[in-house]
């Protein structure tokens, strides 16, 4: 049995030897071709460099600059490749047969001239449609990157900066946590966690302020020592009892199945003035927030480590978890909640925009499922003479949504106060508004002048989503009596669960706030001495199944015979 199948081996294997041989023969009697067809396969090669530096159209350096489009520019999978996609009419002609890709602060002017040392990042070969792939590296994530063409031995640009589109990549956490089961948000009286006060009140949206005087520097507190960060080979240093409060805080609300909110405030801080934005550095003007400072490298850079510090920390694990991030208060105000010395409406948004997106890009990055949003008041476009009192509202939206598209679209949000005019009205109801989108104030009962212009096509986010809308604050004060203040309060609940568009809503305020008292301004559930109000059970069993026992009271409030129809009024 061995012997046979040893013959048969040999069968094949001398089989297999002649069919080889005859092959080499084959080959070998075609090989004095071989030379030829590398010299024509090298040949297109060099054509082709000649070709690409030639190009097929010769523009000017202003041309070429916006001559580009880039398509997107985006983390892969991996999480360590971005790749930027580049498209291009015609090939433009140039000294080269590449294209050059620069990574820029977002503070930088991304303009080209003799003097300019950069090295880039990615190289490609001109296409009309090609891409620039490279290994991410630290602070890209808050970078705009430029292509650009060798032309007369300078760099010219061939569009604006991008920035990076899918920061949610880098998130280890992608699974968002469970959707609250309704809108109702409030803004908190830290006096009152952990007690019947605030876990009776059912509350799903928790919001609380974070004025960066509060976390950053150094304390002398030995049980809270200072808190050293390092990022990108700097260290800076954060207040530790500041930062033991808000660790509480959020790991409070967030064990209590609360989801929250935090609102990223510029306050005056000597120790730091290079948070303050140039523009901005006037402490006479007794505002009370100010412009970050994202007009030179030293701000921008502490903006990011306060930003990834923040994401990092509130982004679910031991510390609790902030899911969405409100950057500065009611941005329109311009003189008072986010002071900046300018009456340039472009400029203005243009530094902002720096600022929201380093916080969004930061989040982003820890939690996938976080929100980032911008505030405005409701003076939507009552600034009828242009002068430097505010910024109408709709106005800055329109030109931040401009600015960011520009860098790249993002996902970011608007965060609405439609409090009635004045503050004091608490009968909302009873005022007939403009419902354009031209409107002067923005309004409970017009919520069509913001949310008809979010809709359309150029103000989708990157999914083609309208973009996420909320209520962080809104009041209605009891100095005119609490049954009106509840009444005033659940009409608005039933307005905005009615709105497809709003997410949540935010009731200002848990407890009294003495300087608001003094204003006429009592929008408290509680009293300052922590005695309930009428609005208590309004706002504790709103939305629950008893609902209808303790708001049934203001049909007769309203003059309505019906929910339905009074929800008709503000369509």
């Amino acid at each position: 049995m061995n012997t046979g199948r040893t013959k048969i081996n040999y069968r094949i294997l001398i089989s297999a030897v002649f069919s080889t041989l005859c092959l080499i023969f084959f080959l070998s009697g075609c090989g004095k071709a071989e030379p030829a067809v590398s010299e024509k396969a090298s040949r297109p090669r060099v054509n082709i460099d000649e070709k690409l530096t030639k190009g097929t159209v010769s523009l000017s350096a202003a041309q070429l600059a916006s001559y580009g489009e880039i398509v997107d520019c985006l983390f892969q999978e991996d999480k360590e490749t971005v790749n930027l996609t580049l498209k291009m009419p015609e090939i433009p002609k140039s000294d080269d047969a590449m294209i050059y890709l620069f990574a820029f602060d977002l503070c930088e002017e991304c303009s080209f001239s003799g003097s300019f040392q950069k090295t880039p990042v990615a190289t490609a070969r001109k296409s009309r449609y090609g891409r620039l792939k490279w290994t991410y590296e630290g602070r890209q994530l808050f970078q705009q990157f430029v292509p650009a063409l060798l032309l007369n031995g300078k760099y010219v640009p061939l569009s604006s900066g991008v920035c990076i589109g899918n920061p949610e990549m880098l998130a280890d956490n992608e699974g968002g946590v469970p959707a609250p089961k309704s809108k109702k948000g409030l803004l908190l009286d830290p006096q009152m966690l952990e007690t019947p006060l605030l876990t009776d009140l059912g509350v799903k949206y928790a919001i609380y302020n974070i004025p960066l005087s509060h976390i950053m520097g150094e304390t002398d507190n030995e049980a809270f020592p200072t808190i050293l960060y390092e990022y990108q080979g700097k260290t800076y240093k954060f207040n530790g009892a500041g930062i033991n409060g808000y660790d509480y805080l959020f790991g409070y609300l967030t064990d209590s199945g609360m989801n929250c909110t935090a609102i990223i405030l510029n306050d005056w801080n000597e120790e730091y003035p290079q948070m303050i934005h140039p523009l901005s550095r006037n402490e006479d003007v007794n505002a009370y927030y100010y412009a970050f400072n994202t007009a030179d490298e030293e701000g921008c850079q502490y903006l990011e480590a306060i930003a990834s510090f923040l994401a990092e920390r509130y982004s679910g694990k031991e510390h609790g978890l902030v899911s969405n991030w409100v950057i500065a208060n009611e941005i329109n105000q311009q003189k008072i909640w986010n002071y900046m010395d300018t009456d340039d409406i472009e400029m203005y948004c243009a530094e902002f925009e720096k600022a929201m997106r380093i916080f969004y890009n930061a989040a982003k990055s820890y939690y996938a499922d976080a929100n980032v949003y911008f505030s405005i008041d409701h003076e939507w476009n009552s600034n009828k003479n242009n002068d430097d009192k505010n910024f109408n509202a709709k106005e800055l939206v329109e030109t931040i949504n401009e600015i960011a598209k520009q860098k790249g679209n993002y996902n970011w949000g608007l965060a609405i106060h439609p409090y009635p005019d004045p503050l004091t009205r608490v009968n909302y109801w009873t005022e007939s508004y403009d419902k354009t989108v031209d409107a002067p104030l923005l309004t409970l009962m017009n919520l069509s002048t913001v949310t008809d212009m979010l809709t359309k096509e150029e103000y989708l986010d990157r999914n083609g989503e309208v973009r996420s809308i909320t209520v962080t604050e809104l009041g209605f004060s009891s100095a005119s009596g609490e049954k009106l203040q509840a009444a005033a309060f659940a009409y608005c609940y039933y307005i905005l669960e009615a709105n497809p568009y709003v997410d949540a809503f935010f009731m200002n305020r848990q407890t009294d706030a003495l300087e608001e008292v003094k204003q006429g301004l009592a929008f408290g559930i509680y009293n300052m001495d922590q005695t309930p109000k009428y609005i208590l059970d309004t706002f504790k069993y709103i939305d629950t199944s008893q609902a209808k026992k303790h708001t049934e009271f203001i049909l007769n409030i309203l003059g309505a015979d019906s929910i339905e129809e009074a929800l008709a009024w503000a369509q």
